[in-house]
């Protein structure tokens, strides 16, 4: 009797051991370019996500019409966040006024890129609205998803420098 219940006390013990332990393998990513704090400024930014990119789990394409997104490779923190600080963080620090970005893809592709596309549009305090579009793509040097995030991260950092160029172009600061 008593070798019965150390048999079913070291079995409990053991499915309890089990339960606690998390088995998903996930891994979890932030853009390298969202880490930059960025200084309080006379300009609001807003990103808005194309609703399938708006979860956790990063996307790539598998055909011409299809998506599917990681279950097990999420992003950190709401990828909206990272994308809005990454930007505040690129544009004029003299820059007044709204800023509005549309993302319209941030994936990967089904022939080996990052791709990021969308639009923006800027009302400074003083002038015309300003805006454009932008569809960047970077090669993958190499297969995985911490490949996907720094080859999404640098375009995303190219689309930032775009839209930085323009505004002081156009005056737009």
């Amino acid at each position: 009797m008593a070798t019965r219940f150390s048999l079913l006390l070291l079995m409990l013990l053991a499915v309890a051991g089990c339960a606690g332990t998390p088995a998903t393998g996930e891994r979890q990513y932030l853009l390298p370019s969202a880490s930059q704090p960025v200084a309080a400024a006379n300009l609001l930014v807003r990103v808005r996500l194309a609703g399938y990119l708006d979860q956790g789990g990063l996307v790539v394409e598998t055909g011409a019409t299809t998506l599917s997104t990681a279950r097990t490779h999420r992003w950190a923190e709401p990828l909206g966040d990272q994308l809005q600080r990454a930007l505040a963080h690129a544009l004029p620090a003299n820059t007044a006024g709204t800023l509005t970005v549309r993302v319209t893809r941030f994936q990967g592709t089904a022939d080996g890129d990052a791709r990021v596309s969308g639009d923006w549009h800027f009302q400074g305090t003083d002038g015309d609205p300003v805006g454009g579009v932008f569809d960047k793509r970077q090669a993958l040097e190499r297969d995985g998803y911490e490949e996907l995030v720094l080859r999404l991260n640098a375009a995303w950092t190219a689309v930032a420098a775009e839209i930085a160029a323009d505004l002081r172009e156009r005056g737009g600061q």
